[in-house]
């Protein structure tokens, strides 16, 4: 027999507006007294306890668990046991709402009563062409409207986080009122992450503009640790000297996708980037980069004059 059980694991953004949707869509009357979200995992006698309990003036009340570990591999065995034996006697009145930002150990005897019993909703980490998606929703919910150009931007701008891409199209959808958002409005609005910054600046100084490329290396060093921006340009040194190599051997750029796991896409910038350097370049950059890192955590480089220094010799600026 069914019972009104959910478990809403995964993604926490869509794991809290599932969790909010469920709620909305319940009669609770007199929610003070007829609703209990546990923030942490409660002792197992302590949830069954306050789901037994009767609902007050109110045909229905909410139980819920915001951090439920008794659906993962972490999580007490023999909590998450009781727990699951209780299940087929929760009360007809009692709503239980098992939450987790995180992927559900499916092996545990709770997920698999659960599911038996009630519904389970799980939300894989968001990737790029569903972030597209996502900001395309945001801004209808938000009475807006957005071209596909304008949110692709946005998530490169942003990044994989539905929380950062909700506020941004609120912000946007606020700032067009009511007209498209265009790319335009999403360059001049949106908050950048530091990720795409280090690319931008990547970017600026392989197209031989380097004044701006310092400039934006200037202000990014005023704000963040050294030590992130060199992890940055090491990583696309890395991934440019892969795709060198690759080139080099003889490979096309639909195989050198498959073989790295990259976008094809992002393979075809690569190869236009890596273009003017030699394999013997990106591996010196490795180096100079690597040398940078530890003569800054060391104390013996300063990082305002040796970041900029490191990488004018490596773009040969």
């Amino acid at each position: 027999m069914k019972r009104n059980v959910y478990v809403f694991a995964g993604e926490s953004y869509m794991v809290r507006e599932s969790f909010a949707r469920l709620k909305a869509s319940l009669d609770i009357q007199m929610e003070d007294l007829n609703v209990t979200v546990f923030s942490e995992m409660p002792p197992a006698d302590q949830l069954i306890e306050t789901c037994a309990a009767v609902p007050f003036l109110s045909p229905v009340r909410l139980v819920a668990v915001r951090d439920c570990t008794a659906l993962t591999a972490a999580g007490d065995k023999d909590e998450a046991k009781k727990i699951a034996d209780y299940l087929e006697r929760l009360p007809d009145t009692t709503v239980l709402a098992l939450c987790v930002a995180e992927a559900p150990d499916k092996r545990r005897t709770l997920y698999k009563r659960a599911a038996e019993l009630g519904t389970v909703r799980e939300f894989p980490e968001p990737n790029p062409a569903g972030c597209v998606s996502f900001v395309a929703e945001q801004a209808k919910k938000q009475g807006a409207r957005i071209g596909r150009v304008a949110a692709q931007l946005l998530v490169d701008l942003v990044g994989c986080d539905y929380y950062a891409l909700a506020n941004e199209v609120a912000k946007l959808a606020v700032y067009t009122g009511g007209r498209e958002i265009t790319a335009k409005d999403v360059s001049a609005c949106a908050a950048r992450t530091l990720e795409y910054n280090v690319f931008e600046i990547h970017r600026l100084f392989v197209n031989r503009q380097a004044n701006m490329a310092r400039a934006m290396l200037d202000d990014l060093l005023q704000d963040e640790r050294p030590e992130m921006l060199i992890g940055l340009f090491a990583r696309k040194m890395r991934d440019m000297y892969k795709v060198k190599t690759m080139l080099d051997a003889g490979f096309g750029q639909g195989t050198i996708a498959q073989k790295l796991g990259m976008k094809p896409y992002a393979v075809k910038m690569l190869a236009k980037e890596c273009a003017r350097f030699t394999q013997q370049d990106l591996r010196q950059a490795l180096m100079d980069l690597a040398d940078l890192d530890y003569g800054i955590k060391s104390g013996l480089r300063d990082p305002a004059l040796a970041l900029p220094e490191t990488l004018a010799r490596i773009y040969a600026i």
